[in-house]
């Protein structure tokens, strides 16, 4: 799989979500490598899924996941995290990835919270007032 297609398709998906439901805090991509074909994380946070809670921010995310990405994108896709904004990766990501409107990162190395190893794609990283 390429992996700009993966990471198109779900920030398509994550702008959809963002219309319907609110800001993210953040969402990025994440795996142990960068050109990593399977196991990829979804980590996400906001407003939105706080306020929801972890169980029905996840079932929401899921299904537009499932309905928004062709077979080999939701293939790449292993896991769906949810974290509250007030999570140290959550804060520690904002604060040394600053990502908005949409300009996706390559991050090669993320260092933040109590991760130090990884790779990612960032597409949202900011402070949602």
């Amino acid at each position: 799989m390429y992996i700009f297609t993966l990471v198109d398709d779900v920030e398509k998906v994550v702008e959809n979500l963002r219309e319907h439901h609110g800001e993210f805090t953040l969402a990025m991509l994440y795996n142990n490598s960068l050109d990593a074909d399977t196991s990829w994380n979804l980590i996400v946070s906001g407003p939105w899924t706080d306020a929801l809670g972890v169980g029905e921010a996840t079932r929401i995310i899921a299904l537009a996941l499932n309905q928004g990405l062709g077979a080999e994108s939701q293939h790449a896709i292993s896991r769906v995290t949810v974290l509250k904004t007030s999570d140290p990766f959550v804060r520690d990501m904002i604060r040394l990835y600053p990502v908005r409107d949409g300009a996706r990162v390559p991050v090669a190395h993320v260092t933040a919270g109590q991760i130090a190893e990884g790779s990612g794609f960032v597409l949202y990283s900011q402070i949602v007032p």
